[in-house]
């Protein structure tokens, strides 16, 4: 079974499996109908892509049998829903996989040095990689993944990966097939307790219009023009707020730290599907890395490919290939054991340490789009080593060329006034438009078509290379200036590539624990920054942070649980902020994942 939950109680899914059975023009028995409910309901769960990871269990709990947009309606149902399970995990289909292990725990000895999530958020290079040259080696090149030390030895693993990485796409038959079976997403992206930074108010006219519900905003804002925004007040329920936001994708405020008596949500434009084309291309996602070899990289590499590979078993997983470009003088210790693609450096010292090792990484994307490697798949997903895969990604992350979907950072804003300084010197207003339309994200994640990854990483890497050369550009961008770049490469491409960026929960890419308190309808989770919880005595009850990590590539060391959820001990973050639960569930899920992973590899290499 899928590791995806799923929208809506269970009663409500086995109503719907069983409406769909009653359509059949059939006589049989009672017996039989229950047999084929069965049947049908057992095929939707092994189908059906989340809306929220939180309905599932908080639903499981109730005996209404609504399902989502019928619950919303209901605001002490939401009330209770979203304040206090936001975002409950669904555990149970985790451990369908079969895949629970013991072991030891992780070492707890760990040095006690902080991380702002300031300095935190601008290493997310994470001194992956350096390059230049051309292409030498392909680990992989005559097909399916190199033998791993398992596969050698007869270690059993969880998942057995074969030709796993060399399987063949989706012809266009069968792509609209997997494509067309996945909900469609609620347009009104209704979100209780939540309100959303910088609205404008547009007026309008409600007329004899009864705003009783949120659904009953949403619909004026359909009907008002320029309005992107809604926000419906329970307390005044025949009031709706309608606007214009200042930015089409900021993120909400939502869960119980923002207090919020309100639902809202957005109306983001509609972004065309990818068709399968008359091309050579297979419809599938190529998932692409970058590393320069480094331990820091290669234990991160490990754990990410094994997350990878239960991701890509999945039922109708549009992963279906994976490539690390490694910016190396020379190979490396994986080159067996992950696809791998090498260029030669152009600076040699960053094999081992430099001042930024990501300053060629969009050189060398540029270099590697040139290969036969890289079109595998219609689209190719950028992403880094610490990611840890939920999940395989759903179709509606392949977009129409010309449009790819990524992920909202906060701390890139071109148009910020101190960050103005360094943009203009990247992007031309005059040719390319104003900053404030620039995009606020960066190169990884992104779903693109690999034509349009093309065209930009040329462009990329240019104005890369350029910033290198600048010290105002080093100095107000820092270790994120090669994603300050990317945004500015997109704008500048003709035509402009455009993005679709939803929030959490919404977002279908990534979450970056723990600053999410959900995992939503992501597929990974990108554990970039380091997390210490401590009790309401200041004493530290839990800490990981990938920069302190004690395991090598070849003996992985587990992350240690976490203590059980104890609201009396009114747990909180290095930065003060009390943890909320569903928080805290995301944690606790990251660890399983990540320790899971490590125990298969650990298994494959002993």
């Amino acid at each position: 079974m899928r590791r995806r939950p799923f929208p809506g109680s269970v009663a409500a899914k086995q109503a719907r499996a069983s409406g769909r059975g009653a359509r059949c023009k059939c006589s049989v028995s009672t017996a039989l109908t229950a047999l084929v409910a069965v049947i049908v309901y057992a095929l939707v769960v092994d189908r059906i892509t989340p809306a929220f990871d939180a309905i599932h269990d908080a639903d499981r709990a109730t005996s209404s049998g609504r399902d989502l947009r019928d619950a919303t309606r209901d605001e002490a149902y939401v009330t209770r829903r979203v304040a206090e399970e936001l975002a409950a995990l669904d555990e149970a289909a985790g451990d369908e996989r079969g895949r629970e292990r013991g072991g030891a725990s992780a070492d707890d000895e760990r040095r006690d040095a902080k991380t702002s999530e300031t300095s935190d958020e601008r290493r997310d290079g994470d001194g992956v990689e350096p390059a230049t040259g051309d292409a030498v080696k392909k680990a992989n090149a005559r097909g399916g993944d190199p033998v791993s030390s398992s596969e050698r030895s007869g270690t059993p693993v969880a998942v057995k990966i074969g030709d796993l990485a060399s399987r063949a796409g989706y012809d266009a038959r069968e792509w609209r097939r997997i494509r067309d079976s996945e909900p469609a997403d609620d347009e009104c992206h209704e979100l209780p307790l939540s309100d959303y930074w910088g609205p404008q108010k547009i007026e309008h006219s409600a007329g004899a219009v009864k705003i009783e519900s949120p659904r009953d905003c949403c619909e004026l804002c359909k009907e008002t023009s320029g309005c992107q925004f809604w926000r419906h007040d329970p307390q005044a329920p025949g009031e709706c707020f309608t606007g214009k936001l200042m930015n089409d994708y900021l993120p909400p405020m939502y869960g119980g730290e923002h207090n919020k008596k309100t639902t809202s949500g957005v109306l983001y434009p509609k972004v065309p599907k990818y068709d399968a084309e008359s091309t050579e291309l297979k419809t599938c996602l190529h998932t692409m890395i970058t590393s320069n070899g480094a331990p820091y990289m290669n234990w991160q590499t490990m754990v990410f490919y094994q997350t990878w590979k239960t991701a890509a078993s999945e039922k109708d997983s549009i992963l279906k290939h994976v490539t690390r470009i490694l910016h190396r003088s020379k190979d490396d210790e994986l080159m067996d054991l992950i696809p791998t693609w090498r260029v030669d450096p152009t600076h040699v010292e960053c094999d081992n340490s430099c001042d930024y090792a990501v300053k060629d990484r969009a050189r060398a994307i540029a270099q590697w789009m040139k290969t036969d490697d890289s079109k595998q798949c219609s689209h190719i997903l950028m992403a880094e080593t610490d990611y840890l895969f939920i999940r395989s990604p759903p179709p509606s992350v392949l977009l129409a060329k010309g449009h790819s979907y990524g992920f909202l950072f906060g701390y890139i804003v071109p148009s910020y006034p101190d960050a103005k300084e360094a943009s203009v010197l990247l992007h031309d207003e005059s040719k390319d438009g104003p900053l404030k339309d620039v995009y606020q994200t960066g190169n990884a994640p992104q779903s693109i078509h690999r034509d349009d990854l093309e065209r930009v990483s040329e462009v990329w890497a240019e104005k890369v290379e350029f910033g290198e050369t600048s010290e105002v550009i080093k100095r107000v961008f820092g270790w994120v200036r090669d994603m300050y770049a990317w945004s500015f490469a997109s704008a500048a491409v003709r035509p402009k590539l455009k993005f679709e960026l939803p929030p959490v929960p919404f977002q279908k890419l990534m979450i970056q624990p723990p600053a999410d308190i959900t995992i939503g309808q992501a597929s990974v989770m990108h554990y970039t920054w380091g997390a210490i919880i401590s009790d309401k005595t200041g004493a530290e009850v839990w800490k990981f942070d990938k920069r302190e990590y004690v395991g090598t590539w070849n003996s992985l060391v587990r992350i240690p649980p976490l203590p059980p959820w104890d609201a009396d001990k009114e747990f909180q973050l290095q930065d003060k902020k009390r943890i909320q639960k569903s928080q805290y569930e995301v944690l606790e899920k990251m660890v399983d994942i990540f320790n899971r992973a490590v125990d298969v590899v650990n298994s494959e290499l002993s």
